[in-house]
């Protein structure tokens, strides 16, 4: 092969590494501009050359220079590529079995929600309780479905462990009876949860994204940016709190917008938890 026929100036014809490459050549092959990998041609495309032997940096081109060892560097690439294709094979029957159970969790915990929500027990005290209990076992199940999901993403674990302590300590909420002191040991629990709810909360979103890096990027992606909508409403509702004190009916206008936004954020975490378990569900353990 002529020098003109490749972009650095190598014989493709002495090429050892051809066959095992299954390589028709540079370019035709790595060299090719749509598709093609090799940075040399690219280089030499992006600067109006033909071959790396017009360009006068070629002397001093550490690109070039490697070009000797670009078949090994192909050849690793493939074989991490199948490594990775592998591992993540093996994971998805794991993922895709307990995430889509997580996903069914969501029903009975958001009954447990309507039931023990202030409106409703105004208007059906005896739901409360109920709706507690109810809200405290999904919320145990949860944090024990992300523990055992630990051993394929650690973050699943951390989310786990903040699952578990905010589902205990809505059960010991739901066992403490009314009384003079029963508001405080509730206000003793609920603020310690919350807080470790947000931090469940935190690496749950960034495990669902981490486990989807390099099977679906975009949905992973759209994890991390739903985890910025969630604390930034949080932290809004706090601010539309201090605002109500100073000017209630914006204040007020504030708090319907974050709520909503909650809603939202809420619906949309269900709708990508549902297609994060699909993908795992799909994925063909045979690649």
């Amino acid at each position: 092969m002529k020098m003109a026929e490749t972009y650095c100036g190598k014989n493709c014809a002495e090429c050892s590494k051809r066959e095992e490459l299954n390589c028709q050549g540079c370019k035709a092959g790595p060299g090719r501009q749509f598709g093609g990998d090799c940075e040399l041609a690219k280089c030499v495309r992006d600067k109006g050359h033909e071959t790396c032997e017009t360009c006068g940096f070629k002397g001093n081109c550490g690109t070039l220079r490697s070009r000797e060892s670009m078949p090994d560097y192909r050849i690793r690439k493939i074989e991490s590529e199948k490594m990775r294709k592998a591992a993540i094979a093996k994971r998805a029957p794991v993922l895709g079995k307990w995430l889509w159970i997580i996903f069914w969790l969501v029903i009975p915990s958001s009954i447990g929600s309507i039931m023990a929500h202030e409106t409703t027990a105004k208007i059906l005290p005896g739901l409360f309780m109920p709706g507690q209990i109810i809200n405290a076992i999904c919320s145990l199940i949860y944090g024990a479905i992300l523990l055992k999901l630990g051993s394929e993403e650690d973050r699943y674990r951390t989310a786990g462990i903040c699952a578990l302590i905010a589902g205990a300590s809505s059960a010991l909420a739901a066992m403490i009876n009314g009384g003079s002191d029963g508001a405080t040991w509730i206000l003793i629990f609920t603020i310690p949860a919350a807080i470790v709810a947000i931090v469940g909360e935190y690496n749950e979103y960034m495990a669902h994204s981490a486990v989807l890096s390099g099977v679906d990027n975009e949905l992973s992606e759209k994890w991390e940016v739903l985890w910025k909508w969630y604390i930034g409403l949080f932290l809004g509702m706090f601010g539309c709190i201090i605002v109500m004190l100073i000017i209630p009916i914006l204040g007020a206008i504030a708090i319907l917008g974050c709520a909503i936004g909650t809603v939202v954020v809420s619906i949309l975490k269900l709708v990508y938890l549902y297609r994060t378990a699909k993908i795992f569900r799909e994925y063909p353990v045979g690649v």
